[in-house]
C-alpha cells in the first residue's frame, strides 16, 4: 500500500461510524471476537471511502463551475482544452452541467454518485422534461448506489418519447404483403421496431452533440469577446 493511500485511510477513519455496521450474520458467523471486530471496522473504512469518492464527485462538479462561471469563456475554453485537467472535457462539460442540475437541486446522498458516470449525471440534468428528469433521480435513488448505467437512462428516455403508433401501426399494415406467413408477419414488424429504435438512439445521440457544439460556440464566443475587449483597451 503506498503512503498516500494510508494517509487517506487514516483522514477517512476519523469519520466512519462503525457503530452504524451491523453486519449479516452469515458474514461473521465462525469468526473469533477479534476477527469480528476488524471486519466490522474495515467495512466502516470501506463505506466512508465509498461515501467520499461521491463527495469528491460533488465538490469537483462545485469546483468546475466555480471556475466556468468566474472565467471568461475563452478561457473557460482554453482550459478544457489544455489538458491541465486530470478527466477529458467531456467530463468537465458534464460535471458542470450535473452540478446546475441534479446534484444542485436534489437531495440525493453522495455515496449513490460514485457509482454513475460523469456522462449520466450531465445527461440527466439536460432533461427537460422535469416529471422524467425526477423519475430517474427515483430510480437512482431506488437502486441504493448499487449504479444507474446509461444505458437504462436511454431505456428510459426512450420510453418518454410520444410516438402516433397507430399511423405508425397503419403504415407498416399498409407496407406488409397481405399474404405473408405469419413467421414473414413477426419477421417485418420486428424489423421496423429496430428500425424505430436505431432512430431513437440516433436522435439522443445528435441532442447531445449539439448541446456540446453549442457549448464549444459559446466558448469560441468569449475568447473573440475577450480579444475585442483587450484591442479596446489598447
Amino acid at each position: 500500500m503506498t503512503s498516500s493511500s494510508i494517509e487517506l485511510i487514516d483522514k477517512i477513519s476519523y469519520d466512519a461510524e462503525e457503530k452504524e455496521v451491523v453486519l449479516n450474520e452469515s458474514v461473521i458467523k465462525g469468526l473469533f471476537p477479534q476477527q469480528r471486530d476488524d471486519i466490522k471496522r474495515n467495512v466502516a473504512l470501506a463505506n466512508q471511502a465509498w461515501k467520499t469518492s461521491g463527495q469528491a464527485i460533488r465538490a469537483c462538479a462545485f469546483t468546475l463551475n466555480e471556475i466556468k462561471e468566474n472565467t471568461p469563456r475563452g478561457n473557460w475554453k482554453a482550459l478544457l482544452e489544455s489538458g491541465d485537467l486530470d478527466f477529458s472535457k467531456s467530463v468537465a462539460i458534464d460535471l458542470v452541467a450535473a452540478h446546475n442540475g441534479m446534484l444542485a437541486n436534489s437531495s440525493i446522498p453522495d455515496r449513490f454518485l460514485a457509482n454513475i458516470s460523469a456522462r449520466t449525471l450531465g445527461t440527466v440534468s439536460r432533461i427537460n422534461d422535469e416529471a422524467l428528469r425526477q423519475k430517474v433521480m427515483e430510480r437512482i435513488v431506488e437502486s441504493e448506489g448499487k449504479g444507474f448505467p446509461e444505458s437504462e437512462l436511454k431505456k428510459m428516455m426512450r420510453g418518454n418519447v410520444k410516438v402516433n403508433r397507430s399511423k405508425a401501426g397503419k403504415k407498416a399494415l399498409k407496407e406488409l404483403d397481405a399474404n405473408a406467413t405469419k413467421a414473414e408477419t413477426i419477421d417485418y414488424y420486428t424489423k421496423v421496431v429496430n428500425t424505430l429504435q436505431a432512430q431513437a438512439d440516433s436522435f439522443a445521440d445528435q441532442l447531445k452533440k449539439a448541446v456540446i457544439a453549442n457549448q464549444d460556440k459559446a466558448a469560441k464566443i468569449g475568447k473573440l469577446e475577450e480579444q475585442i475587449r483587450q484591442l479596446k483597451a489598447g
